[in-house]
């Protein structure tokens, strides 16, 4: 028998093989272990009710929003202002207006986060939910950055692996933040710099943690875990 037909018997015994179904399958598997980190939110029901809400908006609601319970933050009834500026030409012509346009950020280096601070003028959760999609929002009756009090900034999770849309996946990582850590927060032009205090997982009827440190408080919230609502994670910073 020559050694090419020796191979192509070898071969279709190999295909013929009663064992190769359940080596492919052991094989599978061991590509999905390798790589679940990666792919895990596939398996995520929340994650997929979420692509679906923000698809067809009026067939699937949102199925959770970041609410954030507690009467301390929350001083009379803000409105949201949809109204776009109107500015006369002499002002459309001062020099102000050649000053480039402000940006608000939120900058944590020991996480490679960076994202612009959107500050929401209301409190109700479906318009907050909304602007989470573009950044991490200043909780309205928080206190100022810089002054006595506590200033809440509110930010989605999203499981590991999730590909960065929007900004859901922007406090995926803040657990990993430790004592010391640093979190920058440039607003209004000023640029402050907080260090990281603790962090504790709340119920989210229980609302924001009472702040343990003296002056401003900055308190980062996110869903916890990643792409679930059952718990709150809130790490606190001080200037």
């Amino acid at each position: 028998m020559t050694n090419a037909k020796k191979r192509k018997k070898t071969r279709r015994r190999f295909w013929n093989s009663p064992f190769l179904p359940l080596a492919l399958l052991l094989a599978f598997l061991a590509l999905i272990a390798l790589f679940w980190g990666n792919i895990s939110w596939v398996v995520n029901a929340n994650i997929w009710r979420q692509i679906l809400s923000d698809a067809f908006p009026q067939i699937f609601p949102r199925p959770y929003v970041l609410v954030v319970k507690n009467p301390t933050l929350i001083s009379g009834t803000p409105e949201v202002d949809n109204k776009p500026a109107i500015k006369s030409p002499e002002a459309e012509n001062s020099p102000a207006s050649a000053q480039k346009p402000r940006r608000d950020m939120l900058t944590i280096p020991g996480i490679n986060i960076t994202a612009p601070i959107i500050t929401a003028k209301t409190g109700d959760a479906e318009v907050i939910s909304g602007l989470l999609d573009s950044g991490v929002v200043l909780y309205p009756g928080s206190a100022p950055f810089g002054e006595n009090g506590q200033t809440v900034i509110l930010g989605h999770s999203a499981p590991a692996g999730w590909p960065k849309i929007k900004y859901e996946w922007v406090f995926s990582k803040i657990n990993e933040l430790e004592k010391g850590d640093m979190v920058v927060v440039t607003y209004d032009n000023i640029t402050r710099y907080y260090k990281v205090a603790g962090s504790q997982i709340v119920n989210p009827k229980d609302g924001v943690p009472a702040p343990t440190v003296e002056g401003n408080s900055l308190m980062l919230i996110s869903c916890w875990p990643p792409g679930k609502d059952t718990k709150r994670i809130a790490v606190e910073a001080e200037l």
